[in-house]
């Protein structure tokens, strides 16, 4: 039976969402976490790789290991965002004024321990409550681009962040 024909079913809107994040990101411009400049951001996504095996004339494919794919998120630029994400490369052990022997950017024990944070994608029904909540563990931004500038545009700028993590949770 078709979810159309149900009226107690509502489907998922793909503009109903929320985005937070613990540790030191300090992107959210409440004190609360929450990435309220976020216009878009992927859904987790994975890969199971598979491995072949023969057996007699036949060949079975049995699952390997998973692959949690990075995701991207577009914020608008407004306030201090380009700090905010300069200071946690900064965090993850980039620091290009005290080039030493044993620094460099890391994950963990005195390479950027205090990069990592777990991120929050949460989409919310019509009245604000949450239905779906992903938790992405051990999560670092690995890419940064910002838009580009344009004397013939009035668009808002806009930060895209390609953002990696170990794993992901459904809450």
């Amino acid at each position: 039976m078709s979810f159309w024909t149900q009226n107690s079913l509502e489907p998922k809107r793909a503009f109903r969402f929320r985005v937070k994040s613990s540790g030191t990101i300090g992107l959210g411009t409440d004190g609360l976490g929450y990435w309220w400049n976020a216009n878009k951001i992927d859904k987790p996504s994975f890969i199971v790789n598979s491995n072949k095996y023969r057996l007699i004339n036949h060949e079975i494919n049995v699952p390997g290991i998973i692959s949690w794919s990075p995701i991207t998120a577009e914020l608008a630029d407004v306030g201090r965002t380009v700090d905010a994400l300069m200071q946690q490369l900064g965090e993850i052990g980039y620091k290009p004024d005290n080039l030493t022997i044993d620094g460099g950017i890391g994950k963990g024990e005195g390479n950027g321990e205090g990069a990592l944070f777990d991120l929050h994608i949460q989409q919310v029904n019509g009245n604000g409550e949450v239905i779906e909540d992903w938790t992405l563990q051990g999560a670092f931004i690995s890419e940064m681009k910002l838009s580009t500038l344009d004397y013939g545009s009035d668009d808002i700028v806009s930060i895209t962040l390609t953002i990696t993590y170990d794993y992901a949770l459904l809450n």
